[in-house]
């Protein structure tokens, strides 16, 4: 039998489809100050034609005058390299859904990672395995964590699904699993409720205690591992050690970053201080934030916001969707949920950290082209107006001249895109 699980627009291909016509119906800001600069432009050649015939009394000096029109350069350059740019960025591993974000992206000056997934491997692999109830061994452990694990797309709970799958453990029957988003998974297994998540989670909230373990526990922390605890009821039933990988791209991404002009790199992530500390340390980050709640995301983006920082926020977990929309940038990784695709404004296609330097590069490239486009459109054109009013210029001439720097410029922005992905 085949199942679809996804069909039409519910489809990854249809979802990319729908991003990219809904980016290129929604108009940057850059564009409306752009028309807006082009407009008020329109009073010059206006007051241009009425000085020269109330000077010369010239009708065709006067004509020549009123072929020249800023706003053709400006108002067509403009969107050209706008698409094009999210054309290079699509080539480059990054679907940009705006050119509001486009432009937020060429500004920022501060990078927030969420590390799993962003900074490390979106894959965690379960290196320690201890039992803590009276007769319970490893494989019973594992299974009835994972049977219940399985039903989240979190990294850590797929550890242990995929360490049950590599012991080939039978699954264990159980009822509806409830998530506790940030905290953890419960489930009824026959007459208990198993519990699993985060130290916070189980002792914290629900009062488990695990103080007997606590030498352990410190044992693995100092070897840079994660825990996971798991509780039947009101005791402790086992707990897992993981390890993630620091992807190999990501030193040299936040050099490049760094190269770039963004003066702030920021970690947040609710794994223990130690852990946090020594990652930040390998990174060369500015900032690190440990042991921290999901909702404490979007509050520190908020602050940095606050503070000043044009802020970019790099998730994939559903709890982050908070943070993409306080950012003023949020970009998705391609491994995530469908609440971080939905809420970020670029989204990696490409499982590479190195893509999201590609695509700032990209943004801060394309405004610099935007602003050269107008730079080029006002001194040629008001060249070419100065020639008109004084005479020199027939007015076949001054619109052949005009409306041969406006097809140049648009020739510039579309060969500039073509270019450099070449």
């Amino acid at each position: 039998m085949i199942r679809a699980d996804r069909v039409g627009d519910a489809t990854t291909t249809g979802r990319i489809t729908r991003y990219i016509q809904e980016a290129l119906e929604r108009p940057a800001e850059i564009e409306t100050v752009s028309e807006q600069l082009a407009d008020k432009r329109v009073g010059i050649t206006l007051a241009s034609a009425a000085a020269v015939f109330g000077l010369t009394r010239n009708w065709r000096r006067m004509e020549s005058v009123f072929m020249v029109d800023y706003s053709c350069t400006v108002k067509l350059g403009t969107p050209i390299a706008i698409k094009s740019a999210m054309y290079r960025a699509a080539k480059a591993g990054g679907l940009i859904k705006s050119g509001q974000a486009l432009e937020a992206l060429a500004g920022i000056d501060t990078v927030v990672f969420d590390k799993t997934g962003t900074l490390t491997h979106n894959t965690l692999q379960v290196t320690d395995v201890l039992p803590l109830a009276k007769g319970l061994d490893e494989g019973q452990a594992v299974a009835m964590v994972a049977s219940l694990g399985e039903h989240t797309a979190h990294p850590i709970a797929r550890a242990v699904v995929e360490l049950a799958q590599a012991r080939h453990l039978a699954h264990v029957a159980h009822e509806e699993v409830d998530f506790i988003v940030g905290h953890g998974v419960a489930g009824r297994i026959g007459d208990n409720v198993i519990r699993f998540g985060s130290r916070r989670y189980i002792e914290d909230d629900e009062h488990v205690s695990f103080a007997a373990a606590r030498d352990k526990v410190a044992k693995l922390k100092a070897e840079g591992k994660s825990m996971l605890y798991a509780a039947r009821d009101n005791e402790p039933l086992a707990m897992f050690a993981l390890r993630d990988r620091l992807r190999e791209e990501a030193a040299p991404t936040l050099a490049r970053l760094r190269a770039m002009g963004v003066k702030r790199l920021v970690m947040i992530t609710g794994d223990a201080r130690e852990k946090a500390l020594a990652l930040g340390e390998a990174l060369g980050l500015d900032e690190v934030h440990y042991e921290q709640q999901p909702e404490d995301k979007a509050r520190l983006i908020t602050a940095l916001r606050e503070g000043g920082a044009k802020v970019a926020y790099v998730g994939d977990g559903v709890n982050d969707g908070p943070a993409l929309m306080a950012a003023d940038v949020g970009l998705a990784m391609p491994r995530a949920a469908d609440i971080a695709r939905a809420t970020a404004d670029v989204l990696l296609v490409e499982d590479r950290l190195d893509a999201l330097a590609d695509v700032v590069a990209i943004a801060q490239d394309t405004m610099a082209l935007i602003r050269s486009n107008f730079r080029v459109a006002v001194g040629v054109n008001s060249a070419i107006l100065a020639g008109a009013a004084t005479g020199r210029f027939a007015p076949v001439t001054t619109a052949l001249l005009h409306n041969g720097t406006t097809i140049a410029v648009l020739l510039r922005s579309m060969a500039h895109g073509r270019g450099a992905m070449a």
